[in-house]
C-alpha cells in the first residue's frame, strides 16, 4: 500500500503525455530517494512556470516581454506554419531555413479519439488569425508524418476550404523530406529544408 503523498504524485505524473502508471511510480519514487536540493530545484523550476506564458498570435511559450517572431517585422507577413507544438518550432529556428510566421495548434486529433480534441486545440483561434490577417497567402500545415499528424492535416485543410474561395490561398504540407512517422522535433537541418522546399 502506498503513502497518500506517493499516490498525489504518481496521478500528477500521469497526466504527462505518454506517462502511464508504472513510469509515474518510478518517477515518484526517484523523488522520494534523491536529495533535498534536487527536490527543491525541481519545486522552483516548476514554480518558475507562473512566469511563463503563450503569445497571442503564434501561442508559442513565452517569458517576459513580446514575441520575437511575431514582431519581426522583416519575417515573410505572406506565409504561415502551422505546428503541433513547441519544440517543433524550435525546430524550424533553429535550422534557419524558414522566415515566415508560425501557430502552434497545441497537439493532434485522432481517428479514433474520444470526439473531444478538437475542442482542446485552437482551431477556431487559428481560422480567425488568417481569416483576419489579408497578408497571408500560403499556410504551411507542418504536422508529424503520423496518422495522428495526417489525420489533423486533412482537418485543418477542411476547415481552411472557405478561405481559400475567398482569398485564393494556397495550402500546402511539407514535402516528403519528412518520412512517415517521423517527428519534427528529431528532424535535422537538411531534413526539414528538403521537407520546405518539396511542399506540395
Amino acid at each position: 500500500m502506498r503513502l497518500e503523498q506517493l499516490e498525489k504524485l504518481i496521478e500528477l505524473f500521469m497526466r504527462f503525455p505518454g506517462i502511464g502508471a508504472r513510469q509515474a511510480a518510478r518517477f515518484a519514487y526517484y523523488l522520494v530517494d534523491e536529495n533535498k536540493k534536487t527536490r527543491d530545484d525541481l519545486i522552483a523550476a516548476i514554480a518558475a512556470l507562473a512566469g511563463i506564458r503563450r503569445c497571442g498570435e503564434c501561442f508559442r511559450v513565452l517569458g517576459a516581454g513580446s514575441c520575437a517572431v511575431c514582431a519581426d517585422a522583416q519575417r515573410d507577413h505572406s506565409t504561415i506554419t502551422i505546428l503541433e507544438k513547441d519544440a517543433d518550432l524550435a525546430v524550424f529556428e533553429r535550422a534557419g531555413v524558414y522566415d515566415g510566421h508560425y501557430f502552434v495548434l497545441g497537439g493532434t486529433l485522432s481517428e479514433f479519439g474520444d470526439g473531444e480534441g478538437a475542442s482542446r486545440l485552437r482551431f477556431r483561434k487559428l481560422y480567425e488569425r488568417i481569416k483576419t490577417t489579408p497578408s497571408i497567402c500560403e499556410v504551411i500545415v507542418a504536422t508529424d508524418a503520423t496518422p495522428e499528424g495526417n489525420f489533423t492535416a486533412r482537418y485543418i485543410e477542411k476547415i481552411l476550404e472557405p478561405l481559400q474561395g475567398e482569398r485564393a490561398i494556397k495550402i500546402s504540407r511539407l514535402g516528403r523530406g519528412m518520412s512517415t512517422g517521423a517527428e519534427i522535433e528529431y528532424l535535422n537541418r537538411d531534413t526539414l529544408k528538403d521537407a520546405l522546399d518539396n511542399r506540395r
